[in-house]
């Protein structure tokens, strides 16, 4: 995964729709693809008719299920094994505050997680400072008794834990961790892991390759990614202990809060789940107007600040458009380019910001079949103007609250919010049944491999020529 530079180039080699791929490009990516990858381009670009869903789907479970059931797992695990070590990891930084220590969070990988931590989001508390990329000056400037929550494994982060630094790791499945196979990663990937660099670890349940979704049309990853949920599940929990040994200045470790706000998020799951069949009526909107309309999908939501080089993005946005695991197919919102066959996706924390609103409104005008997913209400009040009302159709996240849902001593409002791992829930739920949906019309969407697993740049450079045609 590689950061955006611009939003119309994206992570994983994704380009604008309207840039024509050249015949020397696909050529060079072709010869690029290693003899072994060939007969996969084949499958994944040949179109196919089926006649029974098993041809795609031999569980039979669809696959906004898959993504489901897949993502409720990683929560349930972290809550039922990780407690502990979020609680040990929170103390560790409360001691480093409490002698006068710097904390850093920089959970990077993947797209989701470099703006979920944003300081303007509603409920962040902003005690584990969240930083998408971590300078040579500020790892310069680390010293005995910091503290550092970290997804990125390095040379610098090795050598900042070996010189005092409490260096909490996250496995997730962009870097080498004790699940990736020996064959799994990029050389590069496979010479430093998590476990090598941490102090301790905390094991946010992630498969190694990313994907929650497996069909045999696109046998050598699985599609739609769980890094955001995983990663942004444990940064909450830590936020939470966090906040409560600060506010209890030691006192209370926050592992009942912490643990609180995983179930908290299975609950939102689970009601979510409720909606599978409005779910499915949408994709299948979807694939109908990709198919008979060659629509594109342009998502849009609140852009949300970072440090450094970043672009404010959306934490959705950012998910949706150019990253392993995701369907080639969105883009991200440019009001410009959207026309009447067009679909508009608003990802939103709010049930009434303006400028979701507005983009509503505009979206419309053109003549773009909206879709959002937000919470319907706020604190209960579902009055006036709102999102879902103003769009054609819309999913509650079931996450009405005004900032967070944890009510700890010595904050003004709640803390750690609900409403990003609900709505990116509802992403992949989304995007997993429009492939499903697209798939029963004999027709494979492609998505991105992981240019960081064995073979995925080479996979992209080859198949994405073919995308550039179709569209999809």
């Amino acid at each position: 995964m590689f950061a955006k530079t611009t939003p119309a180039v994206g992570a994983h080699g994704g380009i604008s729709m309207n840039r024509t791929a050249s015949r020397r490009r696909f050529v060079k990516g072709a010869s690029a693809l290693v003899t072994a990858f060939m007969p996969l381009v084949r499958t994944v670009r040949e179109t196919h008719a089926y006649s029974r869903p098993m041809d795609y789907n031999p569980s039979g479970v669809p696959f906004m299920e898959m993504f489901w059931d897949g993502a409720y797992a990683i929560v349930r695990d972290i809550r039922d094994t990780q407690i502990g070590n979020i609680v040990r990891a929170m103390e560790a930084a409360h001691e480093s505050k409490r002698k006068g220590g710097t904390i850093y969070s920089n959970l990077y990988y993947g797209h989701y997680a470099q703006y979920a931590g944003s300081r303007n989001r509603p409920g962040q508390p902003w005690v584990l400072p969240h930083y998408a990329a971590l300078t040579k000056e500020q790892f310069a400037s680390m010293k005995p008794g910091d503290f550092l929550l970290t997804n990125y494994a390095d040379q610098a982060r090795r050598e900042a834990r070996d010189r005092g630094v409490f260096v909490a790791g996250v496995t997730n499945n962009y870097m080498r961790f004790y699940k990736t196979p020996p064959d799994g990663m990029n050389p590069n990937r496979m010479e430093v892991s998590i476990e090598d660099v941490s102090t301790m670890v905390i094991d946010s349940q992630v498969p190694w390759n990313n994907g929650l979704v497996a069909t045999p049309k696109i046998p050598h990853f699985r599609l739609c990614p769980s890094s955001g949920i995983s990663q942004y599940a444990v940064y909450w929990a830590c936020t939470a202990s966090l906040a409560a040994l600060i506010g209890s200045k030691g006192g209370n470790n926050g592992a009942e809060l912490a643990g609180g706000y995983l179930s908290m998020t299975l609950d939102r799951f689970e009601r979510i789940r409720t909606d599978r069949p409005k779910i499915d009526r949408i994709a299948r909107k979807w694939a109908d107007l990709t198919l008979y309309k060659n629509a594109r999908l342009y998502v849009y939501g609140r852009p949300l600040a970072i440090d450094g080089n970043h672009p404010p993005l959306n934490m959705f946005a950012n998910d949706a458009v150019d990253t392993a695991s995701s369907a080639m197919w969105p883009r991200l919102y440019d009001e410009s380019k959207v026309t009447s066959r067009d679909i508009v996706l608003i990802g939103s924390e709010y049930s009434d910001h303006p400028g979701d609103l507005e983009t509503a409104r505009k979206a419309k005008e053109r003549g773009a079949y909206t879709v959002a997913f937000c919470p319907y209400a706020t604190e209960g009040d579902a009055s006036g103007p709102r999102l879902f009302k103003a769009v054609d159709d819309a999913l509650n996240t079931y996450c009405d609250e005004r900032a967070g849902v944890l009510a700890v001593p010595g904050y003004d409002e709640k803390i750690c919010p609900l409403t990003g791992l609900a709505g990116n829930l509802l992403l992949w739920m989304l995007t997993a049944q429009w492939a499903e949906h697209m798939l029963l019309r004999g027709e494979i969407p492609y998505f991105w491999m992981n240019h960081d697993e064995r073979g995925g740049r080479e996979y992209d450079n080859a198949v994405e020529p073919y995308f550039m045609q179709r569209g999809y």
